[in-house]
């Protein structure tokens, strides 16, 4: 009888023994297989944020790993994992001024256990946006009749308004993004989430689009850094002055094709550059004074003409789309100007073709940029009929300026390029706000390693 108790009791001492080790076991692979995950999704999101405090894209298509210590792995602290990571920009994009994603594969180690997590990222950029403004979008932009079929932010305040009793020719906007520190202000019920609030006569278009939320619509979206992107502007000078194109003591300019016609006086000596593929960003160091720019051919490389001070346009500016024959961009680093033409004030001009052009509409086949400025006319009363400033492209301000009255000056209109959803003008910035397109854990390298050019 003792020997049988003896027995059950040691069966019974062994099941609990191997139950409480499978337990463990269980407990332990369970452990090190979250900690391995969480130090993966840590690595990455590392990762992303080196990216985002950078303004350039990663340079070349080659992978290249996080700073690492000699081994190659990261130590993870708080989580006590490590972690490898491997950038990897994307590989077979033609055209050197692409937004290009990066692939951001990470493998976590914790304890006993591996876990690999691969994703993809994009960059947004300035120039991606149809109207990009930082601090406020006021009341009389987005009325009735209103259309920009492109992407639009404000870090400020978006103001809507119809005087319409039904949605026909509401405001549009194909994307239209603020922050919590902004918000979308509707004329007649005031701030509001929606793209249509109950009671408005406000319907902004699309509105079956917009419903779906962001990206389309999206009332609390990350704000853009407008400081970063000027400061990113002021940087190339050094640029421009290594590939010989950084420009001083000039007034008036001629883009004419792909040669920078200038002069410094109405009777004074034609001077020029040459511009091409290694010859695409100039600077001109014009200070308090204005200078004065127009197109003759158009231009057929894309390009980046940056104004340390106001630039005044005194005619159309003719460049080429995105991904073709530009896009080509002008950037002031104080504000962008309408010039009023003398033909209105009886002022004495300078000899064609420098003289100024701006008595009836105007056509702008550029990306427009005034970080720390706007856009303006010079004479709210000039042209005395209201005439159009059409935008081939887009534009980014601080903030938007008065281009005329009701009946006289300018009304800007913006019609998108689409190539500018993926090309960017050359040294144009990318924003720190990267944006994720896919996730997998666990994915299948088709038996390459993690630091294969894989993207």
């Amino acid at each position: 009888m003792v020997f049988l108790v003896t027995v059950v009791m040691s069966i019974l001492v062994a099941a609990l023994y191997i139950l409480f080790s499978g337990n463990v076991k269980s407990f332990e692979y369970a452990r090190d297989r979250t900690g391995a995950r969480y130090t993966a999704e840590s690595g990455a999101r590392m990762a992303v944020h080196m990216l985002s405090t950078e303004t350039w894209m990663p340079q070349g298509t080659e992978p290249f790993f996080m700073p690492e210590d000699s081994s190659g792995w990261i130590l993870m602290e708080g989580i006590q994992g490590r972690a490898l990571v491997v950038i990897d920009p994307r590989n077979n994009v033609s055209n050197p001024f692409a937004i290009r994603s990066v692939q951001i594969r990470s493998r976590g180690a914790f304890q006993s256990a591996l876990t690999d997590i691969k994703t993809n990222y994009s960059p947004d950029a300035p120039s991606r946006y149809a109207l990009l403004v930082d601090r406020a979008i006021p009341r009389g932009f987005f009325e009735d009749g209103r259309v920009v079929d492109g992407p639009v932010h404000c870090n400020g305040i978006i103001d809507f308004s119809s005087v319409s009793s039904d949605s026909s020719g509401d405001p549009y906007a194909r994307e239209a993004s603020t922050t919590s520190e902004g918000g979308f202000r509707f004329a007649d019920v005031g701030f509001s989430s929606e793209p249509h609030p109950e009671g408005s006569s406000v319907w902004v278009q699309p509105y079956r689009r917009h419903l779906s939320g962001a990206p389309n619509w999206a009332p609390i979206a990350s704000e853009i850094d407008f400081a970063r992107i000027e400061q990113h502007f002021r940087d190339l000078e050094t640029v421009a002055n290594d590939m010989g194109t950084l420009v001083t003591g000039v007034k008036r300019v001629i883009l004419d094709g792909n040669t920078l016609l200038m002069k410094a006086a109405n009777q004074g000596p034609i001077s020029s550059i040459g511009l091409g593929p290694e010859r695409n960003l100039v600077v001109i160091m014009n200070g308090a004074m204005p200078v004065y720019i127009k197109s003759g051919q158009p231009t057929t490389i894309p390009l980046t003409i940056i104004t340390t001070g106001n630039v005044n346009l005194s005619g159309s500016i003719r460049g080429g789309p995105a991904g073709g024959a530009g896009p080509l961009a002008i950037v002031s680093l104080g504000d962008i100007v309408i010039a009023t033409d003398p033909s209105y004030t009886g002022e004495t001009d300078w000899s064609p073709p420098w003289d100024i052009e701006t008595e009836g509409n105007l056509s702008v086949q550029a990306y427009l940029a005034a970080p720390s400025g706007k856009l303006r006319n010079e004479s709210l009363i000039h042209p005395g009929d209201l005439s159009y400033l059409t935008i081939n492209g887009g534009l980014m301000q601080e903030q938007m300026g008065s281009m005329g009255t009701t009946m006289s000056g300018y009304r800007l209109e913006i019609e998108y390029d689409e190539g500018l959803n993926s090309v960017m003008p050359p040294f144009f910035p990318i924003l720190e706000n990267w944006v994720m397109t896919s996730w997998l854990e666990d994915p299948d390298y088709d038996g390459m390693s993690i630091e294969a050019d894989q993207y």
